[in-house]
């Protein structure tokens, strides 16, 4: 088991160590994992702000995975990162499996418009040319005879039936219990990366020294305030993203149901333990923050003082308005009050990169930024041996283990094992599809 060590003060910790890791959420954790896959025989050291793993943005996290990805490269790192999620005790440890518990239930995205059904049929033909067959387009009759629990407004579909969801805590813990050798920090405020000359020389907080050559930055919107601290920058811009947790589930919608994702602006719902569900979309909010030059416009470059006044108490109610313009069920459906009962409604950060590494470059040599899904894993352009998992833009739950596998990789010198996760690196600033990966 690795050592677990509370607010460490500096005899509590070591003084070297061949890696650190500051977050410890799904993308430090996949890493830490990863690098113990690659090299057993490395001191790797992993701090974390809070007294627990797996308590920043992905708390608020629908904890879901999919495949159905457009842009190639995300493709690429769902399914190497299902193949881990679905053998965990083969591929992170015994044990594991029963703390990641993936379930498998699918996702569905809706139409409910001959032009809506147009759309995820093209979408499908689309999937099938990029090498993945195992996508379905289900028509109406299609839909009465898989999902005969759906209301008859929904007219077509986009299946992903090797798509579900997790327990995000469990992965982090079981990617943590692998690293046998590891010491993990726990409750450390204000750690900050020392560097001379473009060099990584250690990382250091109030109480406490370490020193090293390589150190991986994978503590979500926390990077920011890392970076600042430590003289440096990041190319990313944070997003507030909402959910919340019903303890009411109307009974039209079974527990074994898929993911369901509606017409835009595409809220999203699926079942969760018991009686309950989990809701979600991609909430516009009004940033004092905005700039034209960025292709998002509800964003912070740095976080919030207290990230609870960004919640909008209208968000429940708002997002269930939605679901029941489209899915009537029988009875009230989604407009039934009793999904506003005993909700528990949170917020973190999805993290994208910023203009200055997600553009399209225009016959007259301008550019136009867009939201990309790109994470960015990579070394830092200005200072050696510092590696980033950063810009997980709302999926790094997802992708974690093959995240893990390209910045490990990247740390210790050695070649991606596969040729298009070059693609994350962070001067590739487009690649085909990425636009609207959504």
């Amino acid at each position: 088991m690795p050592r677990y060590v509370h607010t460490p003060h500096l005899d509590d910790v070591p003084s070297t160590a061949d890696v650190i890791i500051i977050g410890g959420g799904p993308a430090g954790a996949a890493a830490l994992w990863a690098l113990y896959e690659l090299d057993p025989t490395l001191e790797v050291v992993l701090i974390e702000r809070a007294e627990q793993l797996a308590s920043g943005s992905s708390t608020a996290s629908l904890e879901n995975f999919r495949t159905c990805w457009p842009t190639a490269c995300i493709a690429h790192q769902c399914a190497e990162s299902l193949t881990v999620y679905l053998n965990a005790d083969r591929w992170i440890g015994e044990g594991a499996s029963q703390l990641v518990q993936p379930k498998v239930r699918g996702y569905l995205f809706c139409g409910f418009t001959p032009n809506q059904a147009e759309q995820l049929e093209a979408d499908v033909a689309h999937l099938h040319a990029a090498g993945m067959p195992h996508i379905e387009f289900l028509d109406e009759a299609a839909l009465r005879r898989r999902f005969p629990w759906l209301d008859a407004s929904v007219i077509a579909a986009k299946y992903d039936p090797q798509a579900g969801w997790l327990d995000s805590y469990g992965l982090v813990n079981a990617y943590v219990k692998a690293a046998e050798k590891a010491v993990v920090l726990l409750g450390v405020e204000g750690a900050t990366i020392c560097h001379t000359d473009g060099q990584v020389s250690g990382v250091q907080w109030r109480t406490g020294h370490i020193q090293t050559a390589r150190v991986i930055l994978a503590n979500g919107a926390g990077a920011v305030e890392t970076a600042r601290a430590s003289g440096l920058s990041l190319p990313v811009v944070l997003r507030p993203r909402q959910s919340f947790t019903s303890d009411f589930r109307h009974e039209q919608f079974p527990p074994d149901a898929p993911m369901l994702i509606s017409a835009a602006p595409y809220p999203h719902v699926r079942p969760e333990a018991g009686s309950s569900a989990i809701f979600g979309w991609e909430y516009q909010w009004c940033s004092p923050e905005r700039d034209s030059s960025q292709a998002l416009t509800d964003y912070l470059t740095q976080p919030h003082p207290n990230l609870n006044e960004l919640k909008d108490p209208r968000f429940p109610s708002i997002t269930l308005a939605l679901l029941a313009r489209h899915f009537g069920h029988a009875t009230h459906g989604f407009a039934d009050s009793r999904y506003l009962r005993g909700v528990r409604h949170n917020v973190g950060y999805y993290v994208y990169r910023d203009a200055t590494a997600a553009y399209t470059v225009a016959a007259d040599g301008s550019h136009a930024p867009y939201t990309s899904e790109r994470a960015i894993l990579d070394q830092h352009p200005e200072v050696r041996g510092l590696f980033l998992s950063v810009a997980h833009s709302g999926h790094g739950i997802m992708t974690s283990a093959a995240a893990g596998r390209i910045v490990a990789r990247h740390a210790l010198g050695m070649a991606l094992h596969d040729p298009l996760y070059e693609q994350f690196r962070i001067g590739v600033h487009w690649v085909e599809h990425d636009e609207n990966a959504l």
